[in-house]
């Protein structure tokens, strides 16, 4: 554990370097969240049918979809990102080579972009509850748990789209197809049932579907856990489900890569 805290203040210490910037964009973070409201406002009366089953105010709606898409943008692209940039640094072969088990030091690459991208929808929320969203503080623990779980799944693509990085130096087209696809059905602005019938059947294999439900359920809607058991079940299924395909998958394109000896150039 104490190897991915080391990488975690090696990065932490990177980026904070910059403290102006670092702390610029958490104003704007929560500055956008202004807009976000009056438009949330405005289209309520139109979007209170569809969302019913998950909450009654859409401001509420948008801001837990905001938040979920900050976590899952991270999860899905920070190990390739990582990965990338350690390669082309020839850290990468170094860290193999330590006594550090592989899962740690990939922990270790993604551990400050995770934490950021909790922390920005944390503000998010918190943004939100100050101009008058009320989430049930009750269910914060099970809705943690559903993000860990939604971050797990997402690191499947994740280790799919590193593999590639390993193997041609590039994730292709996957990790934009994997997040935009994710923000367009997985209901970030919209419920689920609002999309049309042949694209509904799409949204299911998107992990942020259920965690989304779920959460604004839990939050939003009085719901209990046991009134979303289903959908954390399918989640909890994708997420263990994707990471053991992709580790599989992730330890053959390192095998290969070894092999070949691509592990310190792109």
């Amino acid at each position: 554990m104490r190897s991915v805290l080391a990488l975690l203040r090696a990065t932490w210490l990177s980026a904070t370097s910059y403290r102006i910037a670092t702390l610029l964009s958490f104003v704007s973070l929560l500055a956008s969240i202004v807009p976000v409201f009056f438009m949330a406002k405005a289209v309520e009366p139109l979007a209170r049918a569809s969302i019913r089953l998950e909450g009654n105010d859409y401001f509420g709606f948008v801001v837990i979809g905001i938040a979920m898409s900050y976590v899952l943008a991270a999860a899905t692209t920070a190990l390739p990102a990582a990965l990338t940039n350690n390669i082309g640094s020839g850290t990468f072969e170094a860290l193999m080579v330590t006594r550090t088990p592989l899962p740690l030091v990939l922990l270790g690459l993604v551990a400050y972009p995770l934490l950021l991208s909790l922390v920005n929808a944390g503000l998010v929320v918190a943004g939100a509850v100050v101009l008058g969203v009320r989430p049930d503080p009750r269910m914060l623990p099970a809705v943690l748990g559903i993000v860990g779980l939604l971050v797990a799944a997402q690191m499947a693509f994740g280790l799919v789209a590193a593999s590639l990085v390993l193997l041609f130096r590039t994730s292709g087209p996957l990790l934009t197809a994997v997040v935009t696809g994710s923000n367009l059905l997985g209901g970030v602005f919209y419920s689920t049932s609002a999309i049309p019938g042949w694209l509904q059947s799409l949204s299911w294999l998107f992990p942020l579907t259920y965690a989304l439900r779920a959460a604004r359920r839990l939050l939003l809607a009085g719901a209990s856990f046991a009134d979303v058991a289903g959908d954390v079940g399918a989640l909890a299924l994708l997420a263990a489900a994707g990471l053991a395909a992709a580790g599989t998958a992730f330890a053959l394109a390192l095998r290969h890569a070894r092999r070949a000896g691509t592990l310190t150039h792109l």
